[in-house]
C-alpha cells in the first residue's frame, strides 16, 4: 500500500473561502502530504492560481470535496433540476482541473441530507437518473483528466448510497473511467457489516478514503478495527489518498450533529490522527 496522507479543510471551515488560505501552511507545518478543499459555491470566488501558488509553495497535493444542493440533484425527476447540477459538476470539474486537482469525492449522486420513504419502484428510478446524470458528468470528467469518487455516506445523511456495495453497482452501470467510489471509515462503522469485506470488495472502483474515527474525533482513538481496515487496503494494493475528516463543533458540526469537543482543539484532530496514521498504515 503507497498512501499519501491528507486532511480536509471540514476540520476548520465551511465552506473553504479566500479567508482560510492560512491553512496550507498549517497542513503543510503538520506533515500532510495532501489538502482536501470543500468550497461549495465559494469555488467561483477563488482563483485558481493563487491556490496552485499555494501548493506549490508549501508542496502539497490536492482533492476536492463536493456535493449536490435540492436545486442540482442529479437524481431529481425535474429535467431542468438535474440539468443544472450536470452543469454544476462540469464547472467544478473545469476549476478542479484549474487547481490541479485529479479528484472529487464525495455523495455526488443525490441531493445531501435527503431521507425518505420511497416505494421499490420510485427508489430504482431515482437512481437511474442519477445514473444517466453521471454517465454525463464521466464522459466529461473523462476529458479533463478528472476522477469522480462517489462517498457513501450513513443512513441519517443519505437514503441512496449507505453501503460500499450500493455504490460499487452505481459504478458498474455508469460504466465510466471518470466515475469511481470512496470509503469513509465513519460511514462505514455505521453501515457495513464488516468494514475489510467492505474494502475488499470495493477494490476495482476505490480510488478514495477517508481515514476517520468512529465519533468524528482524532483517527485511532475510538473503536474503529483499524488493523483490520489496514490489512485490508494492503490486501487490495491501495495507492490513493487517506484523508480525515471532522467537523468544527459551530456552524458546521451543526450540520453534522456534533454537540461536544472532539479533542482537546481542532488542531489536534489532525496532528494527532496524522501521527497515529503513520504509525500503523504501513
Amino acid at each position: 500500500m503507497k498512501m499519501k496522507y491528507g486532511v480536509n479543510t471540514l476540520v476548520w471551515c465551511l465552506p473553504f473561502t479566500s479567508k482560510h488560505m492560512y491553512l496550507f501552511e498549517k497542513v503543510a507545518s503538520f506533515g500532510f502530504d495532501v489538502i482536501e478543499l470543500t468550497p461549495v459555491d465559494e469555488y467561483k470566488n477563488l482563483k485558481p492560481y493563487s491556490i496552485r501558488d499555494e501548493l506549490d509553495k508549501y508542496g502539497l497535493e490536492v482533492c476536492l470535496c463536493a456535493s449536490f444542493s435540492g436545486a442540482t440533484d442529479i437524481s431529481h425527476e425535474d429535467p431542468a433540476i438535474r440539468k443544472s447540477g450536470i452543469e454544476f459538476m462540469k464547472n467544478f470539474v473545469d476549476w478542479s482541473k484549474s487547481v490541479g486537482a485529479k479528484l472529487i469525492g464525495g455523495p455526488l449522486y443525490s441531493e445531501l441530507g435527503k431521507k425518505r420513504h420511497l416505494s421499490q419502484e420510485k427508489r430504482k428510478a431515482e437512481r437511474e437518473r442519477a445514473i444517466e446524470s453521471l454517465k454525463q458528468i464521466g464522459d466529461y470528467a473523462a476529458k479533463k483528466g478528472i476522477i469522480i469518487a462517489i462517498e457513501p455516506l450513513n443512513r441519517f445523511e443519505t437514503d441512496m448510497i449507505n453501503i460500499a456495495e450500493q455504490a460499487y453497482e452505481m459504478c458498474e452501470k455508469v460504466d465510466s473511467p471518470s466515475i469511481k467510489m470512496m470509503l469513509d471509515t465513519f460511514h462505514m462503522n455505521i453501515e457495513e457489516k464488516k468494514l475489510s469485506d467492505a474494502i475488499r470488495s470495493s477494490a476495482k472502483h476505490l480510488v478514495h478514503i477517508h481515514t476517520c474515527c468512529n465519533d468524528r474525533g482524532i483517527p485511532g482513538s475510538g473503536h474503529i478495527p483499524w488493523r483490520e481496515v489496514i490489512d485490508a487496503l494492503n490486501e487490495i494494493n491501495y495507492e490513493g489518498y487517506g484523508v480525515i475528516e471532522s467537523f468544527d463543533m459551530g456552524e458546521v458540526g451543526a450540520q453534522t450533529m456534533i454537540w461536544r469537543p472532539l479533542a482537546p482543539s481542532l488542531d489536534d484532530i489532525a496532528k494527532e490522527g496524522l501521527r497515529f496514521l503513520k504509525e500503523n498504515f504501513i
